[in-house]
């Protein structure tokens, strides 16, 4: 026992000189796992959770106190006539610049002075040394800003008076802060810029597309080059898109004319040159100098077209031109020219001007017969990139020196190409597609002032609407030519009769 003794007190002495880190410890009992609980998930929808008060009736802490209500400062009625004196402004007349004379009196009280009417004059006295002044820099500065914003307002003013700024302006609120090409137009908007710009859709239908394209056009031009840098001035292109409209009336002209060939409403017996872009008649040169050289019309813009007459029959338009024989002939007399022999051989191109259909602003340089399109060298040069048509045929259009020419055994395919993908149409319907808020499509008559749904899958077919006695309702010019088709039946439609004064197509 003793020897058990002796043993566990060593044991017991080792174990205290150990650290204490070392040394075993008694582990405390672990307790009964407890049941899970269901998580809540506590939102401001949770039922069981009251409801939260408005924050005007929450009580105010002691930690954040209730901001006192500001106390906007009040000036006698004498001090405000007469420092809107000193700023050159009238309170009667200039309503919408109160802020300044309100502005500039805030500064002076900031400033510890006092504004004292004194008759016509206005003295500023310092608050502290009584102190008087007739004159203060802070005044100045406001009398500069009011006579800037007079000064800008007076511009705006007169640029108001400008039909072709407010075209501008609408459209600079139609595109800024759209977010869908859709919801650009709408039928207010298309008669607002029509009315400004003297197009009357009862007379002039095939008129308003072009309108309408150049507005959805302006808009995507904003996305292309942001909206930061989109102002009224250069928003839209409102001298191109007059031109456009005179060419367009010039083209319609010459589709209803029976030789292609416009002449001068003054002497009926040369070709026009220009159209007047405030009468829309067509003069050679001599008659527009001389009808455009006094009174309004010589603020009136004159767009020049192009006229190249057959010199075999010398009646109609020409067509084509002889690039061996350097003649411009009609399709019927280059027909029946170059019908045999060594002429077939020869080459031909156009006597006028085409455009790319790519890049409208370019002039086309070739044809393709393989995509059948008129194409400029920028638009060619992006096409060799595809390796799918780097092997398309391609011929020069009004140059000789392509290594690819047409010739006269080409000819019914080339006139197909331009009455087909070079010729602009010009749609007589007065039934065109806008959207509403909800993006939904619908019909609009611009002759009848007409809406009716339309139908999301079909949007080329307008609507046939039916009057109310149960009889088929007036038809516009597009239903006409729908039953008859040609140019002899276009020349009996109202927007031909109507476009017809403006131009002589027979010389008399």
């Amino acid at each position: 026992r003793a020897t058990a003794r002796k043993a566990a007190a060593a044991r017991a002495a080792q174990l205290r000189s150990r650290p204490p880190s070392l040394r075993c410890r008694r582990r405390a009992p672990v307790p009964a796992a407890m049941p899970a609980k269901p998580k809540v998930q506590r939102t401001y929808s949770d039922p069981d959770l009251p409801e939260l008060l408005p924050l005007p009736v929450r009580p105010a802490s002691s930690y954040e106190p209730r901001p006192k209500p500001k106390e906007h400062p009040q000036f006698r009625h004498d001090a405000v006539e007469g420092m809107a004196r000193k700023l050159g402004l009238d309170i009667e007349e200039h309503p919408d610049f109160r802020w300044i004379i309100r502005d500039c009196l805030l500064a002076l009280r900031d400033e510890n002075f006092v504004v004292q009417v004194r008759g016509d004059d206005v003295e500023y006295v310092y608050r502290y040394t009584d102190e008087a002044r007739s004159q203060h820099p802070i005044v100045e500065a406001h009398r500069q800003l009011a006579a800037s914003l007079l000064s800008v307002r007076d511009t705006l003013k007169m640029k108001r008076l400008d039909p072709h700024y407010r075209v501008k302006h609408l459209v600079y609120l139609a595109i800024m802060g759209e977010k869908d090409a859709r919801g650009v137009t709408n039928e207010k908007l298309m008669e607002e810029v029509m009315e400004l710009l003297d197009v009357n859709p009862l007379d002039e239908p095939y008129l308003v597309s072009r309108i309408k394209v150049s507005i959805e056009d302006a808009y995507f031009r904003m996305k292309e080059v942001g909206a930061q840098n989109i102002t009224i001035d250069n928003c839209i292109d409102i001298e191109s898109l007059i031109v456009n409209i005179e060419l367009d009336r010039v083209g319609f002209m010459k589709k209803i004319s029976p030789s292609g060939l416009l002449y001068c409403v003054e002497n009926q017996t040369q070709l026009a040159d220009v159209i007047s872009t405030g009468s829309h008649d067509v003069f050679c040169y001599s008659a527009a100098a001389e009808v455009h050289a006094t009174g309004k019309r010589q603020d009136m813009p004159l767009v020049f077209f192009e006229q190249v007459v057959c010199a075999e029959c010398e009646v109609k338009a020409a067509d084509v031109r002889c690039m061996d024989d350097m003649e411009n002939f009609c399709y019927d007399c280059f027909k029946a020219t170059h019908c045999r022999g060594k002429r077939q051989r020869h080459c031909v191109s156009l006597p006028y001007r085409t455009f790319c259909s790519q890049f409208p602003e370019c002039e086309a340089s070739y044809i393709c017969f393989e995509t059948k399109e008129v194409l400029s060298t920028k638009a060619v040069a992006r096409m060799r990139k595809s390796p799918a048509r780097q092997n398309f045929t391609l011929f020069g259009l009004r140059k000789a020196a392509y290594s690819r020419k047409l010739f006269a055994n080409n000819l019914d395919r080339l006139m197909s190409i331009l009455q087909n993908h070079v010729e602009r149409q010009y749609p007589l319907s007065p039934w065109f597609v806008f959207y509403d808020r909800a993006m939904a499509p619908y019909w609009y008559n611009f002759q009848t002032h007409e809406k009716h749904p339309a139908d999301p899958n079909d949007l080329v077919n307008p609507p046939k609407v039916e009057a109310e006695d149960g009889e088929g309702a007036p038809q516009d010019d597009a239903a006409v030519l729908s039953k008859n088709p040609g140019a002899g039946n276009l020349r009996e439609t109202h927007a031909a009769r109507f476009a017809s004064q403006g131009a002589v197509f027979d010389v008399p």
